[in-house]
């Protein structure tokens, strides 16, 4: 087969970086086209992945229409000289008008309910687009093309099969800010600069803290900032203690390695929302429960919480399936494979 997919986010090259593997093992095309956004284009090279670049990141409704339409001609040259026989990308916003325009099938992997109006183009665009059983629907809206699948995009890297054994954390903690930039951000609010130095200072009473910032920092923290090898950052992360910040991402990665998170924004995700009320590995919390934030930083760098996270960690591996080897068989056998994924047909897929 000739598989184009797009990557426009570093959370993306995670998502597909195995399966582009081991589809490529097995002799299928692959052609990734990559959106020049935060460290996309050094993951895709430190995991040897072979791209084309199709537009810088853009901001702000202008912007993004802008690089929407960038892409769709960037795009189309690539699909007038390949066969292609099928798109993949996470949201799909990208993928689906041109590949609508040109006939061929659009899988798009979503797990972000409140990006709506690219969730409304995309869509209603695209041929099939897979969720989380906890993709809050009701937020979100419900689409005749969506298929449930009980995973998160982040087991498709985090999972046993990759997370091979449980590392003992260090003395170390780890705090992300976000830039509010991405068209889900739209009307977000971030924490105040009073609000972030706080938290490190409460962190910093325990043990060594490291910030992972899009946004610049105040001052008082620029001492404080880590700049990782972002290939580099999961391993990084299993050693931390905690899991601090805006990034509902790094809370699911967090989660899926058993860490300790607490998710600060005002806007959830069906997954952070199952994460914190089903399984209790993350708290999330909006900007106005501040003293709820505090009270819980206070009491958990207090304990050692190891133990018990892996403990809720796998719990919540026996509900969930091996998401790589999900999205491989997906691919290789559609669109024979959507009856299967239709039917809620998991269990050879099992952790």
């Amino acid at each position: 087969m000739n598989i184009f997919i797009n990557i426009s986010h570093p959370a993306h090259v995670h998502l597909f970086k195995n399966t582009i593997s081991v589809l490529r093992k097995r002799g299928h095309k692959i052609i990734v086209g990559a959106r020049n956004k935060e460290f996309c284009l050094q993951l895709l090279k430190a995991y040897d992945i072979d791209h084309i670049v199709l537009t810088n990141k853009e901001i702000g409704i202008a912007g993004l229409l802008k690089e929407l339409l960038e892409q769709q001609f960037k795009i189309a040259k690539i699909l007038r000289k390949n066969a292609i026989d099928i798109m993949l990308q996470m949201n799909g916003i990208f993928n689906a008008p041109v590949g609508k325009l040109f006939g061929i099938p659009t899988l798009a992997f979503s797990d972000t309910e409140n990006d709506i109006w690219a969730n409304r183009i995309s869509f209603a665009l695209t041929k099939h687009v897979f969720s989380p059983t906890c993709f809050a629907n009701y937020g979100a809206g419900r689409w005749k093309n969506q298929i449930l699948y009980p995973g998160y995009h982040e087991l498709a890297y985090l999972s046993p099969k990759y997370l091979k054994y449980e590392v003992k954390p260090e003395n170390k903690y780890l705090v992300r800010f976000v830039g509010w930039s991405a068209g889900h951000d739209i009307g977000e609010k971030s924490l105040t600069d009073y609000q972030k130095i706080e938290i490190v200072n409460l962190l910093k009473t325990r043990g060594e803290v490291y910030i992972s910032s899009e946004a610049p920092l105040p001052d008082e923290l620029e001492k404080f900032k880590y700049n990782i090898d972002p290939s580099k950052i999961h391993m990084f992360m299993a050693k931390c203690k905690m899991i601090v910040g805006e990034s509902a991402t790094m809370a699911s990665e967090a989660a899926c390695m058993g860490i300790p998170a607490v998710f600060i924004s005002n806007t959830g995700r069906g997954y952070t929302t199952e994460q914190d009320n089903r399984f209790d590995l993350v708290k999330h919390y909006r900007l106005n429960q501040w003293k709820d934030i505090i009270q819980t930083l206070e009491s958990w760098i207090k304990m050692d919480l190891f133990e018990e996270w892996q403990k809720k960690r796998r719990v919540m591996l026996m509900d969930k399936m091996e998401v790589t080897d999900w999205l491989v068989e997906l691919i290789e056998n559609y669109p024979e494979s959507i009856d299967a994924s239709r039917n809620g047909d998991f269990s050879r897929f099992a952790l």
